[in-house]
């Protein structure tokens, strides 16, 4: 491996470590922005424990495609290097970056699934009014026909039930 390459794999190594402290980063405040009741938070290490593991084996796999799978000393060195220039350098823009894309494109989402719920809701709502308001009269119809049979009922289970 020449110097070359060995520089290459080293910056590739760094933009990595800026990277997965960028997704780190975002991990602990997306799930710090539920609520505390909420599963997700509650759960928070075993989540965090996994986004590591994953990123541990997307290391591995940058590894294996730029060196063919030789691991030296210097990549998780290198990498360290890129979580604390994340932490030094990076993290305002990468807060602001993610800032605009919760503004961008998930404050639109889930908007429009808050309106088409409430839409449905209140077709629901609606549908069920009408027909509250179409078999009212029934009802009230049941409830007169009904008091003769209610009575015999009450006055038969009196008399089953009856204490002695």
């Amino acid at each position: 491996m020449t110097v070359n390459e060995q520089f290459f794999s080293i910056v590739i190594m760094t933009i990595s470590g800026v990277m997965i402290g960028a997704v780190i980063d975002a991990t602990r405040i997306y799930i710090s922005a539920f609520s505390p009741k909420s599963l997700l938070r509650k759960f928070s290490l075993i989540v965090e424990v996994f986004v590591w593991a994953l990123l541990g084996v997307a290391s591995f796999y940058i590894i294996f495609l730029i060196k063919g799978g030789e691991w030296r000393l210097v990549d998780p060195l290198s990498q360290i290097l890129g979580i604390f220039l994340y932490e030094s350098f990076f993290q305002p823009f990468f807060r602001f970056l993610g800032r605009v894309f919760i503004i961008i494109f998930i404050n639109p989402i889930v908007a429009i699934v808050k309106i088409t719920l409430k839409t449905i809701k209140g077709i629901i709502r609606l549908v069920i009014r009408i027909l509250i308001v179409l078999f009212n009269p029934f009802c009230k119809l049941f409830v007169v026909a009904k008091r003769p049979f209610h009575r015999k009922f009450i006055n038969l289970k009196r008399a089953i039930f009856k204490k002695r």
